[in-house]
């Protein structure tokens, strides 16, 4: 068994974790506000900065996302054929990945299933002796 102090120290150390993620956190601003997605490149060579605006979402991910490609070529040179930008991301450019995903999680759940099922007392048969 862990001992309470080593469960002390994990809480503790999450508590940290968790209030420096919170402590890190963007100020809520007005909704008609100009967020802070700038992307700045800067040319050492000639001195030069350039900012570029960055939106939150892919401009051409907006205009192609339903352009009704089917193959791998199609979607190199069209874009994803998805309905949207989370869909073509999942299925379009990391299908094999989610297929991994996918598969992890049956296995957790499988193993999980077959944990709780050895974990079960037997049941006890009913009938009398022969």
């Amino acid at each position: 068994m862990i001992n309470n102090g080593f469960k002390l120290a994990a809480l503790l150390l999450l508590a940290g974790f968790l209030t420096f993620a919170v402590w890190n956190l963007r100020e809520f601003g007005e909704p008609g506000e100009k967020a802070d997605n700038d992307v700045v490149l800067y040319n050492a060579e000639d001195n030069t900065t350039l900012t570029l605006d960055r939106t939150a979402m892919d401009d051409f991910m907006l205009d192609h996302s339903q352009d009704g490609s089917s193959t791998d070529e199609d979607v190199l040179e069209n874009g994803p054929s998805a309905n949207n930008a989370v869909t073509a991301v999942v299925f379009d450019y990391r299908g094999f990945d989610t297929m991994g995903e996918a598969t992890v999680l049956f296995a957790a759940v499988s193993g999980v299933l077959v944990s709780l099922r050895i974990a079960l007392p037997p049941k006890e048969k009913k009938g009398g002796d022969a």
